[in-house]
């Protein structure tokens, strides 16, 4: 049989779905929406203030464009490049404790916080050791690409190099690793002493390397702390819900929440022999061809430490193989339509002014259309007679940038 994954248009962002249990060592607010800075408070992004050499305080104007749809690929892009460590993000303001946050602005507000060093992408704080605990770091969008800006794998890189500097690490002399140059499978940190790149700023500072090298993971799991096991993923199957009646064409999907990367979603049709995976979210699977009768979908996640989750829903394809029956005239027949009332062969009420059969009324509204590139339904014969309701909701639902770093009394660039 023909099984194929189709990766489906954005749902709802489900910030709300991820567990509460843990209590990570870092929390990075992730803030879209303008902001003011101040240079009064040192580094502390409680009172929005940043505190270097070649700072200008004032006003940067967020990403008012970046959509919902990018906000839960982006979310997604983070937790997967910091799956090893005990760092939980958010787009929403901590109401308490300390925090790193991201800022974003325009190649104009670039331009006017730091003036006269060119329109960098991800400026940070160097903060060796990370020394502050705590740091305002900057995504200027502006000066990234318009391919760039729509790339939030690229974006999420961006604001890793940004992040790493005042988590304490430097510009390395290598490819395919953040803090390095940017690749298709660079969203990952090394665990390995590689060359840093230009002038090293933390000279001994760097566990388990010789100046001047680096071993990224190595500096994060001192400062950061490794993972914790925030007990098990959030699984809800939102369409089809159970025991309603669909179209032989429906789209199953899902919400799935963990407050770490790693998590691994797939569909099983239970009783086939096959498995779907849904690599990132929004989270669906395309099914068309589906044979009359009843059905069973499980949704699983397995998160990084292990923990599963399942949730299964059952529902029935073709209304007269549901055992669903049908209503007619209260004035005449049965009231249900589940039989021949009148003796010639129809199953309908009959008309009281016209005395003439009825014709038979229409089954509840059912959308039939076609997923985009479905997945072609095949396997064993379901059972029948379920009595389920109708479901009248169908189918449901180049270069890398440039890295600045800016240590306290001086700036550097890497060209």
């Amino acid at each position: 049989m023909d099984w194929r994954h189709v990766v489906l248009p954005a749902l709802a962002l489900g910030l709300g779905l991820i567990p509460s249990t843990a209590r990570a060592e870092r929390v990075v607010f992730i803030n879209t929406d303008p902001v003011v800075l101040i240079n009064t408070n040192g580094q502390d992004p409680v009172t929005n203030s940043y505190n270097t050499t070649g700072f200008t305080p004032g006003a940067l104007g967020g990403w008012p464009a970046l959509s919902e749809a990018q906000k839960t690929e982006l979310l997604y892009w983070l937790k997967e490049g910091s799956v090893p460590f005990d760092v939980i993000y958010t787009f929403e303001r901590p109401m308490s404790g300390s925090y790193d946050m991201i800022v974003m602005g325009s190649q104009a507000d670039n331009a006017a916080r730091f003036p006269g060093l060119g329109c960098s992408a991800a400026i940070g704080l160097a903060d060796c050791n990370d020394g502050n605990a705590e740091n305002i770091s900057f995504l200027f969008w502006g000066c990234m690409s318009a391919a760039d800006q729509a790339d939030m794998h690229r974006t999420a890189f961006n604001i890793y190099a940004a992040l790493g500097f005042g988590w304490g690490l430097e510009n390395l002399a290598v490819s395919g690793q953040i803090m390095g140059s940017y690749t298709a499978n660079a969203l990952h940190f090394g665990n390995s002493c590689v060359n840093i790149s230009g002038t090293q700023n933390c000279l001994g500072q760097h566990p388990g390397c010789s100046d001047p090298q680096q071993n990224s993971t190595s500096d994060l799991l001192s400062r950061l702390g490794a993972r914790i096991d925030d007990g098990p993923p959030f699984v809800q199957i939102t369409y089809p819900e159970n025991d309603t009646v669909v179209p032989s064409d429906i789209l199953v999907t899902a919400n799935v929440g963990d407050l770490f990367g790693g998590v691994e979603v797939a569909l099983e049709v239970v009783g086939q022999d096959m498995q779907l995976v849904d690599e990132k979210p929004p989270y669906g699977w395309s099914l068309t061809g589906i044979p009359q009768g009843t059905w069973t979908v499980r949704v699983t996640a397995t998160d990084a430490d292990g923990n599963v989750v399942s949730e299964e829903s059952t529902f029935c394809v073709d209304l007269p193989a549901c055992g669903v029956e049908t209503g007619g005239d209260d004035t005449g027949g049965s009231s249900t339509g589940g039989g021949d009332t009148t003796g010639d062969g129809t199953t309908g009420g009959v008309d009281s002014t016209t005395g003439e059969p009825e014709p038979e009324p229409d089954p509840p509204s059912l959308t039939t259309g076609v997923p985009q590139n479905p997945t072609t339904f095949g396997g064993d014969t379901p059972e029948t007679g379920c009595q389920c309701r109708a479901d009248d909701r169908g189918t449901g639902g180049g270069p890398g940038a440039l890295l600045l770093l800016l240590v306290l009394g001086g700036l550097t660039r890497r060209e």
